[in-house]
């Protein structure tokens, strides 16, 4: 395909969550490809609840529509596998005539769905791999893709073994997070002076399982003198992107909420949450590693909002950043000495850091917005 671009398209996106207030990948492509004036229809994950399918007007940008429907295509275990590949061709044709227009590009975000992505007749079509797979067999949408994307190198790994074009490309980011770290390379002598008092900051899904709570916990407890603020979903109405909702994870958010050194923000727009980010003077990651196949912590999306800021992040192991100096990370997944190692960190911001470490991390985050990883895509595509 030659001169490919996502202007003035006809876009599906498939996502594995919901449209709502917080918002990752999926979320960040479909506005930008709103931006450049494409319709994009934002294919939420099914539900059962859902009567027939539904496309509604999207809060956040008029080019974008949320499709909501109840699929057809139960008893993937039960039904032979030409009875189950006919529904999923019938649910896609069910989908294309409640929107109304054709796509010209289909890109799926969730694995293991529609399978086959050219039930839907795109001429473009588009696997996106952000999350780890929880299955042993590779998804189906690898091979009835024209590219796939991993955002990490274990996901790489583990696509390119279809021996279809499988290429590795990081997480994106906001553009005003972006444009925020343009102005900040510009002011390298304001970042990374030495400080007394320490705020720490944590963005993302407070009731993600992947958390290390226990870990979390400890530092907050045996770190008195720090501040610590959190940005993200933790109450049940903003859980757009899933969360567990059960005694544990209710006991860790009760203990966040009473501790006197810790600050619970909740979900922020972009420019919101940007602001408010310069407020920390360090930020960090609590991960359990390799816990289970949907996760094994190679990569994360809140890594760049991180880098955007220019300032330390201390985390634990994280194999898609193994080779570079950006991140002060465990060295392997083992979080036994998380505490010290998080201590030895804080010691560090306390005295400062040198100008061209937080400008590494600065040109990274401008180096992967959304807008530069469309054009990324648009290369790949046009190869």
């Amino acid at each position: 395909m030659k001169n490919f671009n996502f202007e003035n398209k006809v876009v599906y996106i498939i996502s594995p969550e919901r449209w709502g207030p917080m918002r990752v990948s999926k979320h960040h492509y479909a506005l930008e490809l709103a931006n450049r004036n494409c319709k994009v229809f934002f294919v939420d994950p099914p539900l059962l609840t859902h009567s027939g399918i539904q496309v509604v007007n999207c809060p956040d940008h008029p080019n974008i529509k949320l499709v909501q429907y109840k699929p057809v295509y139960r008893g993937k275990r039960f039904l032979p596998k030409w009875a189950y590949n006919f529904l999923l061709k019938q649910q896609a044709n069910t989908i294309i005539k409640a929107v109304g227009s054709k796509p010209d590009v289909v890109w799926s975000f969730h694995g293991y769905l529609f399978e086959d992505l050219r039930y839907f007749k795109a001429p473009t079509t588009i696997f996106f791999a952000a999350d780890q797979f929880n299955y042993d067999y590779l998804p189906g949408e690898t091979y009835s893709s024209d590219i796939s994307l991993a955002v990490s190198d274990t996901i790489f790994n583990r696509l390119v073994k279809s021996d279809q074009k499988v290429y590795h490309i990081n997480h994106g980011l906001q553009q005003v997070f972006a444009d925020a770290a343009e102005k900040r390379l510009k002011e390298l002598n304001n970042i990374g002076r030495s400080k007394d008092k320490i705020t720490v900051g944590y963005v993302g899904n407070i009731r993600l399982d992947a958390l290390d709570r226990d870990r979390i916990m400890e530092v907050v407890r045996e770190n008195p003198d720090l501040k610590f603020i959190f940005w993200g979903s933790y109450k049940v109405n903003d859980l757009n992107l899933g969360g567990k909702l059960n005694a544990e994870c209710d006991d860790f958010i009760s203990f966040l909420e009473q501790a006197q050194n810790v600050e619970l923000r909740g979900v922020l727009t972009g420019n919101e949450l940007q602001k408010q980010m310069e407020e920390a003077d360090m930020f960090w990651m609590c991960a359990k590693v390799g816990f289970y196949a949907f996760w094994d912590s190679s990569n994360s999306h809140k890594i760049l909002e991180y880098f955007s800021t220019g300032k330390p992040v201390v985390a634990n192991y994280i194999s898609s950043y193994k080779d570079t100096n950006l991140i002060y990370m465990l060295p392997n997944s083992d979080n036994t000495n998380y505490l010290s190692h998080f201590k030895n960190i804080v010691s560090l911001v306390r005295k400062g850091e040198q100008p061209e470490r937080i400008a590494e991390r600065l040109r990274m985050a401008t180096d992967n917005s959304y807008k530069n990883r469309l054009k990324q895509i648009e290369n790949l595509i046009n190869q």
